[in-house]
């Protein structure tokens, strides 16, 4: 008699929580990215096997995995706050370690002109006069690229004052010689116009 007395009593007691707490759950599921955080109610019929579970402990955990979750049951006049969806910053899988590379943005028309024409005031570099060089000697004088092959700027250099200058001198006597032509065509022309 007193062992039904006492089974009725915590079935009594069961009912009464949940039928006049209104237990509120939360549920709280955490994964890699985000957290987040619901409520929710249960009903009398769910609950009174979860009271029954619960009685003995107030949290229940699942079995550690991937995602974990814990029911808490709690009084509603415990507390006072409604529950809220919390939503965290997804955290950075690289924590810092990578470089930051930021792709250059696409310069106006006027500014790509001025880098253009300070790229063109640049002193040319010792290996860009070689090449150079070697191709005007090429064009020019008629080398193969071969007999360039081992020499340094250096051993260029005098073979390419020494063609260069010669075709300077030959355009400086045809221009003289151009003018020479020019004076003594005025010449012919103003003699044959006045008898």
């Amino acid at each position: 008699m007193q062992e039904e007395e006492s089974e009725l009593a915590e079935i009594q007691e069961v009912v009464d929580v949940v039928t006049t707490a209104k237990i509120i759950t939360e549920v709280v599921t955490t994964a890699s990215d985000t957290n987040t955080a619901a409520s929710t109610t249960i009903t009398a019929a769910n609950v009174l096997i979860s009271a029954a579970i619960s009685a003995a402990a107030s949290t229940l955990t699942a079995a550690p995995s991937r995602r974990r979750k814990r029911v808490v049951i709690r009084d509603p006049k415990e507390t006072t706050t409604t529950s809220k969806i919390i939503h965290s910053k997804a955290n950075s899988k690289d924590k810092g370690k990578g470089i930051l590379v930021e792709e250059p943005k696409p310069l106006k028309k006027q500014a790509q002109i001025k880098q253009d024409e300070a790229y063109a005031r640049e002193l040319e570099t010792e290996a860009q006069a070689r090449k150079n060089m070697m191709i005007y000697l090429r064009n020019v004088a008629a080398f193969k690229m071969d007999y360039f092959k081992g020499m340094t700027y250096d051993d260029i250099l005098p073979i390419f004052e020494k063609h260069f200058d010669s075709n300077v001198a030959f355009l400086q006597k045809t221009k003289e010689h151009m003018d020479e032509e020019d004076s003594r065509a005025l010449k012919r022309l103003n003699e044959s116009v006045i008898p």
